[in-house]
């Protein structure tokens, strides 16, 4: 409730999802005196969040605190809508949103990296110690800011190849496209470099401008 009673304070309308049903009541009672706050009991995993009131909004933000357990599907759900916000603010545990903005190279980059970086642009704000709640929790948090870029089918069906490369993290992409692609291995090294991607390279060594240029040359073989 403390952070829907601060944004309650800016005047700004305000749609706050709550899951537990016990605590509707009191959060009522404690914001009642703000007209721009609307509460809903629901589950923030699986609440419509295209409904009429958000397809309509030409700009709506989203603040939340989410629960650790389901940041990655959360993601996945907003950044996939018709209508997703043009921003997102975001508590979440520290290793997630240090995935989530994973550069190449990096052992932590992974297919939901990669999403991520399909579905918007992601940078940490600031990290928050798990000190400073109570009850403490076992991990440190990040405060993230995410925006939305429409998704897209052929974003889908790029997210789609790009997981062929990281089907064994442990190996070397070219292996990986070789097992998953059924192509004769002179053209997979073949197109390798001509994107200019090292045939040693492993699926998280690539910026997302090489599994564009990949997955382009690949669409072309499939055409």
């Amino acid at each position: 409730g403390n952070l829907t009673f601060f944004l309650g304070q800016t005047g700004a309308q305000i749609l706050a999802i709550e899951k537990d049903f016990s605590l509707i009541e009191r959060l009522n009672n404690r914001l009642k005196r703000f007209k721009n706050i609307k509460i809903i009991q629901a589950d923030a995993r699986f609440f419509d969040y295209d409904f009429t009131a958000l397809k309509k909004a030409t700009d709506w933000k989203l603040v939340a605190n989410l629960p650790y357990n389901i940041t990655t599907f959360f993601l996945r759900q907003i950044l996939t809508l018709e209508n997703p916000p043009s921003k997102m603010i975001l508590m979440m545990q520290k290793e997630v949103a240090q995935k989530i903005v994973a550069p190449a190279g990096d052992s932590r980059r992974s297919v939901f990296t990669l999403f991520c970086l399909l579905a918007g642009k992601s940078r940490i704000l600031f990290f928050v110690g798990k000190e400073l709640f109570s009850p403490a929790p076992k991990v440190d948090s990040a405060v993230i800011e995410i925006i939305p870029q429409k998704w897209s089918i052929k974003k889908q069906t790029m997210l789609k190849f790009i997981k062929l490369g990281f089907s064994a993290k442990r190996r070397k992409l070219a292996n990986n496209l070789l097992g998953a692609l059924h192509f004769p291995k002179d053209y997979v090294y073949n197109v390798l470099k001509v994107a200019g991607v090292d045939e040693d390279s492993r699926a998280e060594d690539l910026k997302l401008k090489d599994w564009e240029k990949l997955y382009e040359k690949f669409q072309r073989k499939n055409g």
